[in-house]
């Protein structure tokens, strides 16, 4: 019984998605790279925000330069499902969900300096995972996710050094900062019915749990970037994976019946503790060439794998005894990413973008839940670039982002679902992102 009471606040963790990379990762810290969808970024140095695809592209500064940039995520987001308790009783409540999955404002900032012929360095900030949804207090599945809040703040001071005229070396620390905050309702009225307290109602006897995390780690990045003639670049990099710890407070609100204090006092279980968990954040691999064609015409080429299989499992400890360790299986798969983009300059001043681009889901169907309406998505970006001054360029850009329909069956017999009932149906999810971007160097 217990039992139960641990695992539905901390197990769902990291369970939760975005509309803008696979799993819940984000990639959207350079307007000029999103113009092209991109495309060819692990190769690309014209400007500072390309450091976050390849730490090699500290090649490209002269002096000095610094981006900042601003990336608005508009989500469209609506949904319809069919629930029943463990005892199974049809689930009062909303059953059509809409505006879940929240939109979102994302800054990042990125500068490099030269030090000399051979050697530069450059530092970055930007938020590599983030997510945030939520759902009414009363809706069908509240027993499965009602909000969830992670956002990570990740640092990466860089240095750089030229091997050979044609090939640049790089090398950096990642420095990450992660919060969270989830909530979800407990049904204590199926709990009751099961242990034989007296006026237990399945579904009619709601508490809540929320838990708040912190914690830091630490990894690191590799890169290297070469140019193999005068109109052809080839990059490569590398981003460690993270064991991110988050502990933090888990706190219980009871039900109005007292079904939940009786258990309480039968067992101490849902007393509020801390909770500890390490979220297993994956290692990615991005390769990428920039071609041009002509002096106005450059073709890019993208590809991305991220090892999400890493978060195959969420192992729970509590700092208080009655709330005993365990395991939630995840299986999420190794995903890929992979854009095509063009860019033309038809003088000095102006730059035009465009990408198209697959991003693949990691979320088999047998673990996909409310807070992972994941699937794969198709993405079609466009971008202009403007050379303001001699030290000076802004870049704005566009993208639309085509998500299937994810469909989402859980039932009772499912690790950690024995209290939450059955819930099935299908998601949709549909994304506008703009990019506004300032470069100065």
């Amino acid at each position: 019984m217990h039992r139960y009471g641990f695992v539905v606040i901390v197990g769902q963790l990291i369970v939760a998605t975005s509309a803008q990379a696979s799993g819940f990762g984000l990639r959207e810290f350079s307007a000029s790279a999103m113009g092209n969808a991109y495309a060819g970024a692990a190769a690309t140095g014209t400007d500072a925000s390309y450091l976050f695809y390849n730490p090699a592209t500290l090649s490209g500064v002269d002096d000095f330069d610094f981006s900042v940039n601003a990336t608005g995520l508009l989500i469209d987001s609506n949904a319809r499902y069919a629930a029943t308790t463990s005892a199974g009783t049809p689930i009062n409540g909303n059953a059509t969900p809409h505006s879940f999955v929240g939109s979102a404002f994302v800054p990042s900032f990125a500068l490099r300096y030269r030090l000399s012929d051979q050697w530069a360095v450059g530092f970055s900030l930007t938020a590599p995972w983030d997510e945030s949804t939520t759902y009414p207090s009363g809706w069908v599945g509240r027993y499965y996710a009602l909000s969830t809040n992670f956002n990570t703040y990740n640092g990466e001071p860089i240095v750089s050094y030229q091997a050979t005229p044609d090939l640049t070396l790089a090398a950096g620390a990642q420095i990450q900062y992660a919060r969270s905050e989830l909530t979800e309702a407990i049904d204590f009225g199926t709990l009751g019915a099961l242990n034989g307290i007296p006026g237990s109602i399945s579904g009619e006897q709601d508490g809540g749990a929320t838990l708040h995390g912190y914690g830091w780690s630490a990894g690191y990045v590799l890169g290297a970037m070469w140019q193999a003639s005068p109109t052809l670049s080839l990059g490569v990099s590398y981003r460690s994976g993270l064991h991110q710890p988050l502990k933090g407070d888990e706190q219980f609100t009871y039900d109005k019946a007292g079904i939940a204090a009786t258990i309480n006092a039968l067992t101490g279980a849902f007393a509020n503790a801390i909770g500890r968990t390490s979220v297993a954040l994956p290692a990615v691999v991005n390769a990428g060439a920039r071609w041009d064609v002509t002096s106005s015409w450059t073709a890019l080429a993208g590809v991305e794998y991220t090892e999400w299989s890493s978060f195959h499992q969420l192992l729970v400890q509590s700092e208080d005894p009655a709330n005993p360790t365990d395991l939630t299986v995840t299986n999420w798969r190794n995903t890929w990413f992979g854009s095509l983009g063009l860019e033309y300059r038809p003088g000095t001043r102006w730059s035009f973008r465009a990408g198209t681009a697959f991003d693949e889901g990691v979320a088999p169907s047998a673990t996909a839940t409310p807070r992972i309406p994941d699937a794969n998505r198709y993405w079609l970006s466009g971008g202009i670039g403007y050379r303001w001054s001699d030290t000076t360029d802004v870049n704005f850009s566009f993208s639309h982002l085509f998500v299937p329909q994810t469909s989402i069956v859980q039932t009772p017999f499912t690790a950690g679902n024995a209290l939450r009932g059955s819930l099935s149906g299908e998601s949709n999810t549909s994304a506008n992102l703009i990019g506004l971007q300032l470069v100065f160097r």
